[in-house]
Order: structure tokens, then C-alpha cells, then sequence
């Protein structure tokens, strides 16, 4: 087998924490014809002396280091400095398996794939859970490419559910496949950044392949979730920004055949709701799309699902001037405890006095998992509102909540 270089490029902010963890797990891999490219975005902890420690440790090691200049920016530098044939991308507090280079790098070269695509586990709390593709392993050409993978990659159907995950991590890039592509990508991009570089890739190569491996695992860190759920006014705007590179990146905008567009539209609703908690928090707003179907000024409302949209919801609940909050729970109650969250155990729902509960998740696990709850507790099926939209008008949709649905340019700013 041809030992091709590998760029390994490994973007850092402050997560000294981790880093040892991550790195290591590089230096140990299977295939061992690596260059390992960490770009210190400006770290405030002790990740620069790391990653000289890193260096002086392996002469497969460079360090780059820059002013903090952001995620995209980041992996621009570090794509800029690879000389390898292949690029993968690692965040700082993830890891790999032991085989995972080797596993992508002998797809890659016995299928000529341009870039190979694969599942990843995800770590919470010491808990992992697989993370699968909805579009089935194997080896799509060209062909293949436009008939199975580009109508289905970005909207597979239901709701936050995407053919092919948007990470840019846990997927092996030939180079000149994504070189001038990541170059494009405007630094601004903070939300979606993954998207902007892995969808246009998908849609320029000539080939790629699904691997069934999860062989990438993802940290969900616990202060990452915490702070999402800050209130930010500008986020809205920050998603728009990078739905309005896609749309030019894509062509989605001219071309119809992949129902492109429409799958972007599809996406940035989701996102808009659980960034904005559902609009929950403003009646107006909320009766504009009904996440959750109709819903009384008044009604007792209790909040099923700890997870980051869960918590997006919680914090409009519980400002909520038009609903009486009740209270929060998740079958995980004990892990949200110890992030300090008002979380309680299911298992006493009936304790309660409510009217309905959200469920903010588009996990049919979820779905199922407090649906066996009401029936062990007794308790009317039909108070359980889960999260639904109606996806036939999504372009009115979007005009109401104030952007175009062409360009995704916010009225305040078209």
C-alpha cells in the first residue's frame, strides 16, 4: 500500500485540558506517515507550552501559532502549512481510535474515493453514543453521487436529520478536493462553519465513501453546552451569514436538480428553532410557526429533553410571559444535575399538575422514550407535544421570521 502523507491539522483554544488526550491518540495511529499540524489560535491556558512539549517529543509535529482569530481561520492556516496528499481534521478535545487513519487512508486509496466519510462516537459525561449517517456505507461515484447522495445530504426528510453529519472533523479530505474550497470559506462564519466547507465539498468530488467505522470520538463538553444556551440577539443573524455563503457555494439558488435549496431552507428553520428555543418565549412569534402545535396563552407547561435544544427551550419557558412553566425532566436527570441544571426524574411527572409537555428533539428515540414513560405513569398520551413542522411552506416561513428564502439575507440587512 502506497504510504501517502497524511495532514493531520488539529485547530486550538484553550483546551489544555484535553489536549494531551487528543494529540496523543494522533501520534499512536496505525498508519504512521502523518504530519500532525496544531494551530494555536491564540490560547490563553497552557496549550502553547503543550504543544512545544508535543514538538519536541515527535519530529511529526509542527506548531503554527496566530492571534485568535477564529475557528475557520484556524484551519485555514493549518491547511495553507500541509504538504500531505490527504487532510483530516481533529478538534482539540476529540480523539481517535488506534486504526482509524489507517482504515480511512486504505478506503480512500482502494476506491479512489476523494473523500471518506464516517460515523463517530459521542462522549458525555463517560457516556457514549454512535452517530450514524443516514445515508447507507459504500462507494459512491459520480453517478451514485447525484442520484443517492446530493437530493438527501443536507435534509434527509425529517427535521434536523441530514443525509451525511456536517463536521468537518471524522472525514478524510484529498487535498486538492477541499484546498480552494476551505480557502473561500469568510472567516465570519461562526455558526455552520463545518457546512460551509463539507457540503460544496461533497457536491465538487467525483467520489466518496460511506465507511460504517466509527472510529472518531467527539467530547460533548459540559461548559460547551452551558454556554450555548446564552442569550445572543445576533444569533439569528450569525446562522443567515452562513446559509447565504452556502447558497452561493452550492448554487442553490440556479440549480434545482438536488432540491438544494430547498434542503437549505429546511436546515436553517431547524437551526432557527433551536437556537431560539422555539420561540417559545414570544407568543407572537411562536403562533407564526406552532413548533409545537397550538398552544393556549396560560397553559401549564412542563419540558421534557436536558439536551442543547432542551435548554434553548428551558430558558424561553422559564422567561416565558404567556405559558406557566412547570417544571424540567430528562431519563438523564442525574448527569444534568451535576452541571447544575433543574432537571428532575420523569419518574414523578404524575406528581405533577400540567397541561402538556414539549418535547424539543427530532430523535425518534426520544419520541419513544416518553411515550413508554407516559404509559408506565398512566398518564393521557395526548399531552405529549413533541417538536413537528409543517415543511411544505418553508419559504413563507422564512419570510415571516424575517429573512429571504432565497438568499437568507435578514430584512434588516437586504
Amino acid at each position: 500500500m502506497t504510504m501517502d502523507l497524511i495532514s493531520v491539522i488539529v485547530p486550538i483554544y484553550d483546551l489544555a485540558p484535553y489536549l494531551y488526550q487528543c494529540v496523543d491518540s494522533i501520534r499512536r495511529q496505525t498508519y504512521s506517515n502523518l504530519e500532525i499540524i496544531l494551530v494555536d489560535d491564540g490560547s490563553t491556558d497552557a496549550a502553547p507550552e503543550l504543544c512545544e512539549s508535543f514538538r519536541k517529543a515527535d519530529s511529526r509535529v509542527r506548531v503554527i501559532t496566530q492571534s485568535n482569530r477564529g475557528l475557520v481561520a484556524a484551519r485555514k492556516a493549518g491547511l495553507a502549512a500541509a504538504r500531505g496528499s490527504y487532510v483530516f481534521y481533529v478538534d482539540g478535545d476529540d480523539w481517535l481510535d488506534l486504526g482509524c487513519l489507517e482504515h480511512y487512508h486504505q478506503i480512500a486509496t482502494c476506491h479512489r474515493s476523494d473523500i471518506v466519510i464516517g460515523n463517530h462516537k459521542r462522549e458525555f459525561l463517560g457516556t457514549f453514543e454512535r452517530v450514524e449517517n443516514l445515508i447507507p456505507p459504500g462507494a459512491y461515484s459520480a453517478r451514485r453521487l447525484r442520484e443517492e447522495v446530493l437530493p438527501t445530504m443536507i435534509y434527509a426528510g425529517s427535521f434536523f436529520q441530514h443525509g451525511i453529519k456536517t463536521f468537518s472533523w471524522g472525514k478524510l479530505y484529498r487535498k486538492q478536493t477541499i484546498e480552494a474550497l476551505q480557502q473561500r470559506v469568510p472567516d465570519g462564519i461562526t455558526f455552520g462553519e463545518d457546512a460551509a466547507l463539507v457540503y460544496p465539498a461533497i457536491l465538487q468530488a467525483d467520489s466518496i465513501y460511506l465507511t460504517d467505522i466509527a472510529a472518531y470520538n467527539y467530547r460533548q463538553r459540559a461548559n460547551s453546552i452551558l454556554k450555548s444556551t446564552a442569550v445572543d440577539s445576533q444569533a439569528s443573524n450569525r446562522i443567515a451569514r452562513a446559509f447565504t455563503y452556502l447558497t452561493v457555494a452550492l448554487g442553490a439558488a440556479d440549480d434545482v436538480r438536488y432540491g438544494l435549496l430547498a434542503q437549505l431552507q429546511a436546515y436553517f428553520v431547524s437551526l432557527l428553532l433551536i437556537r431560539n428555543g422555539a420561540f417559545i418565549g414570544d407568543c407572537d412569534t411562536y403562533q407564526r410557526c406552532k413548533p409545537f402545535g397550538e398552544i393556549e396563552p396560560g397553559t401549564k407547561v412542563c419540558l421534557y429533553n436536558s439536551g442543547s435544544f432542551g435548554q434553548h427551550v428551558y430558558r424561553h419557558l422559564r422567561e416565558s410571559p404567556w405559558l406557566q412553566f412547570v417544571g424540567w425532566f430528562d431519563r438523564d436527570f442525574r448527569e444534568s444535575r451535576l452541571l447544575n441544571m433543574d432537571v428532575h426524574d420523569p419518574a414523578t411527572l404524575a406528581e405533577h399538575d400540567f397541561d402538556l409537555i414539549l418535547v424539543p428533539s427530532y430523535d425518534p428515540a426520544i419520541q419513544a422514550d416518553i411515550a413508554a414513560m407516559f404509559a408506565v405513569l398512566a398518564l393521557p398520551a395526548s399531552k405529549i407535544r413533541p417538536i413537528t413542522l409543517d415543511a411544505s411552506d418553508l419559504p413563507r416561513l422564512i419570510a415571516t421570521l424575517g429573512f429571504n428564502p432565497t438568499t437568507f439575507l435578514s430584512s434588516e440587512t437586504a
